[in-house]
């Protein structure tokens, strides 16, 4: 692979870093999961979970409302925060494009509404997972996410090593 210093090497690795760095946190699973996926996207199971269970009054049509409200607030606010934050103009372009390429999966199934449930499910689901893989990509740089632990902070330093000072003058 080109090792080189242009703008698609470095969005490439750039990606590729901010892609692999949070897998192996537990706290930033745990903020996906309960903030990012179960509260932000409470509109979504709202809807989701009568239709499941056959209640009256529920309807497809209220999940892909739901649907097509969550991904592009999660996915605007995700790519403004990339490009607001830290890194060169290849990253920050690419939020640029993404934040574009929602609008128009957002207008698509907003105002076309495709009348196939498989397009209209479909596009507001695949929004909703590059929504979430935008996130991802925002989010796993995040100190508050980071698990890096430091196992020798509680054993304190080496037992061996004399302490500064005196105790002469105490009485014992």
């Amino acid at each position: 692979m080109y090792q080189g210093s242009g703008g698609l090497t470095y969005l490439g690795r750039e990606l590729r870093r901010r892609l692999l760095k949070p897998i192996g946190h537990f706290t930033f699973w745990i903020y996906l999961i309960t903030g990012v996926i179960l509260c932000g996207g409470f509109g979504v199971w709202y809807e989701l979970l009568p239709l499941l269970l056959s209640r009256a009054g529920s309807s497809a049509e209220g999940v892909h409302t739901a649907l097509l409200t969550f991904f592009p607030a999660l996915a605007g606010s995700s790519a403004l925060q990339l490009l607001f934050g830290e890194g060169q103009k290849p990253l920050k372009a690419f939020s640029i494009a993404y934040c574009f390429a929602f609008a128009a999966i957002a207008v698509w199934l907003g105002f076309a509404k495709p009348e196939d449930p498989t397009y209209a499910f479909g596009g507001a689901a695949l929004g909703c997972v590059l929504a979430i893989f935008m996130w991802w990509l925002t989010s796993g740089q995040d100190p508050a996410f980071n698990d890096d632990i430091d196992d020798t902070t509680p054993l304190g330093g080496d037992p061996d090593t004399k302490p500064q000072g005196s105790l002469q003058g105490f009485q014992t």
